[in-house]
């Protein structure tokens, strides 16, 4: 951009006889809409101009999206330090003064052109970096995710649970606020895999992880510890314990009416609660609830005989 044409024309003929192809504009209203259209990879910029002088064509250039990445190298007349310096605050990176020489122009024209291909393949690279990370993250937590859940049911495993409910354990000690343990087993899936088969025996255990699922909150972690063992650990706050099993059997007992299935879907079920101030583990939670479901499988049974 320059007001006076054999400005124009010398530098287009310096420039295209290296190769470069060259667009020129006699005043900054030109200059801004023909690189708004096509953004040039560089601009050479006078900077007394009518209408619009360099400074403020400059300033138009870096308040775009478009066009503030492009660099600019002033080629003025006027060679005190104090434009100079203004330039470099508007955001030109270089500064020319007439009158020119040819082999400045081109050195410093290449140099402009070769720092903006080396920053724009480091943008490419970090790009593909990021990209490349968002893929392993995304891997990683679909690894995760199949590590930490139950192929068969979709719920958490014996080693998400754990590594889960840990976590929520020691909150809920650190804070004082009671938690509680259901340990859930079904009744004679032995039976069903031995007379039916194991397609129906699982059929069984994925209805038995969606009635599950349906009767507890989604901040509450329910898991099949393996084979026909469920857990369900939740903070309660001042829930009352015993309300668990009713809504279960309850749930149950409505499955059962709604599908005319060859068998009988029946848990037996084992609540334990924490106790604040109290030296227990996670562990000794699930060994006593473990404890209290067998209790009830064996009530079950003596009011069977």
């Amino acid at each position: 951009m320059d007001d006076n044409p054999d400005n124009l024309r010398l530098l287009t003929k310096i420039l295209e006889s290296q190769g470069y192809i060259i667009r020129k504009s006699l005043n900054g209203r030109m200059a801004l809409q023909a690189a708004y259209r096509h953004p040039p990879d560089l601009i050479l910029l006078d900077i007394t101009m009518p209408d619009m002088n360099g400074y403020e064509v400059c300033q138009e250039f870096k308040s775009s999206k478009i066009t503030d990445q492009i660099p600019i190298i002033f080629i003025s007349a006027l060679d005190q330090t104090n434009n100079k310096v203004k330039a470099f605050e508007l955001g030109g990176q270089d500064y020319i003064t007439k009158p020119f020489q040819e082999i400045e122009v081109l050195m410093r024209v290449k140099n402009q052109l070769l720092i903006k291909q080396q920053y724009q393949q480091l943008l490419d690279q970090n790009q593909r970096l990021e990209h490349e990370i968002q893929e392993r993250l995304k891997a990683e937590a679909e690894v995760k995710q199949l590590s930490l859940t139950d192929e068969l049911t979709g719920l958490y495993n014996r080693r998400g649970f754990f590594w889960l409910a840990n976590q929520q354990f020691k909150i809920a000690q650190r804070t004082q606020i009671f938690c509680c343990l259901l340990f859930v087993d079904l009744d004679g899936l032995k039976k069903i895999n031995d007379s039916l088969g194991h397609e129906i025996g699982d059929r069984m255990i994925v209805d038995t992880a969606q009635i599950l699922k349906q009767a507890f909150r989604d901040s509450d972690l329910v898991a099949r510890l393996g084979g026909d063992e469920f857990v369900i650990f939740m903070i309660v706050g001042s829930r009352n314990t015993e309300e668990f099993y009713p809504r279960l059997q309850a749930n149950i007992d409505r499955f059962n009416q709604e599908h005319n299935y060859s068998y009988k879907l029946s848990i037996s079920v084992g609540v334990t609660q924490s106790v604040l101030n109290e030296n227990i583990s996670l562990e000794q939670l699930i060994e006593e609830a473990d404890k209290l479901m067998y209790e009830h499988k064996r009530a079950k049974r003596l009011l069977d005989h």
